[in-house]
């Protein structure tokens, strides 16, 4: 009956809102009118949404049967009593079974109730996955770089939100008995407002470890033979910022720009050419070399080295070998007491430019030109893991 006597009352309005709106008292009658519509259109939508509310439930009445009692099978009814709830376990036995779940388990177990969401956030049990998976390719400057982007996310976060501009809903909101018709937009604009600006994620290993794993953080790390193994970029590891894809299981790298070169990106770099950095040297600086003095023939070293100095460094991959007048005799080799140390790529050809350089034991610095490039710092490789890592790379025909 309402939406009959609304609808009746249409024309009137109708004719109201088009009357000329030079005289005063026909602009007063105008407003009027229009606020008269919006109740109106208000008023038809809300019957007809409890209409249709009330006319889905007793749909779903009808179609349901009567549900039967429940009786609980007498096994579970009898061991229902003796049930041990999770939080009453002994905290040793609580920790050890929150230990063994896996990441997807622990989120979800945190899920449950409050008390668990505490348990299950801890630092020390994300700590261990942290390192199970990510530890071999985050260092501590990855670490730096996440406390950076929370100060900064918080930072953007407490500034402050411009004023939102007052519209016709405002006002009539302001307004009894029109206060209920604007409420909803006004709700509506405060929700949009909400998801537009998310709240910045917690300083927790919880929170690291899930930014990591859903692609949200850039880290640093090296890459082993980046570009995809370009033949320039054979047995070298260079740094760069990395995001993982977890529907791949691999990452992208991102290269900062080399000389007037743009950055690059290479997607699908697999698990195995990437590594924590070992040094805290940037990229631009040279190394500072404490291994000199004790480099001998045999040794597997690293070696600093850039096209030119608008490069940054990469690290290659070399063995210290015997001087010229040496007839690498293990016992009458006196290498180790020369200021040369003879440093060899092999995986270059005999006579190539590239094959050896030499640098001073006492006086080493920066040394090349803009032909063959200049070459810096130095460090001595002190694992098997390390060497077997880059003899897994060798390239399988001798480069030139």
């Amino acid at each position: 009956m309402l939406p009959l006597l609304l609808i009746s009352t249409l024309p009137a309005f109708t004719l109201l809102l088009v009357a000329p709106a030079s005289c005063k008292p026909w602009k007063l009658v105008r407003e009027l009118g229009l606020v008269a519509l919006l109740l109106a259109r208000e008023l038809l939508r809300h019957s007809a949404s409890a209409a249709a509310g009330a006319g889905r439930k007793e749909q779903q009445a009808a179609r349901m049967p009567p549900s039967k009692p429940k009786t609980p099978p007498p096994a579970l009814a009898e061991g229902d009593a003796d049930a041990l709830p999770v939080l009453d376990l002994p905290e040793l036995a609580l920790e050890r079974v929150l230990e063994e779940l896996s990441p997807a388990s622990l989120a979800a177990m945190a899920c449950v109730c409050a008390g668990l969401r505490d348990r299950c956030s801890m630092d020390g049990l994300w700590a261990r996955h942290v390192r199970r998976k990510w530890g071999r390719v985050l260092g501590a400057a990855a670490r730096r770089e996440w406390q950076a982007e929370l100060a900064a996310r918080a930072a953007a976060a407490a500034l402050p939100r411009p004023a939102r501009q007052r519209g016709l809903a405002d006002s009539l909101a302001c307004a009894w008995p029109f206060s209920w018709i604007g409420r909803r937009w006004l709700k509506e604009d405060a929700a949009a407002a909400a998801r537009s600006a998310p709240a910045p994620p917690a300083d927790t290993v919880a929170a690291w470890y899930r930014a990591l794993e859903c692609g949200d953080f850039w880290f640093p790390a090296q890459v082993y033979n980046r570009e995809d193994g370009h033949v320039g970029f054979l047995l070298s590891c260079y740094d760069a910022h990395l995001r993982y894809d977890r529907r791949t299981d691999t990452f992208t790298a991102r290269y900062p720009p080399h000389g007037r070169k743009p950055a690059k990106e290479e997607e699908g770099v697999p698990w195995c050419r990437v590594r924590a950095a070992p040094l805290s040297t940037p990229a631009q600086d040279l190394h500072a070399s404490a291994c000199l003095e004790d480099l001998r023939p045999g040794d597997h070293f690293e070696i600093q080295w850039r096209k030119n100095k608008d490069f940054p460094y990469g690290w290659w991959y070399g063995v210290v070998d015997h001087l010229e007048p040496c007839n690498a005799n293990e016992h009458l080799c006196r290498c180790h007491e020369d200021d040369t140390i003879m440093l060899e790529f092999k995986h270059y050809a005999a006579g190539s430019r590239w094959r050896q350089t030499t640098v001073s034991r006492k006086d080493h610095r920066e040394k090349g030109d803009e032909t063959d490039g200049f070459y810096g710092g130095i460090r001595k490789l002190q694992t098997k893991d390390e060497i077997s890592t880059w003899r897994r790379f060798w390239p399988v025909d001798v480069l030139s």
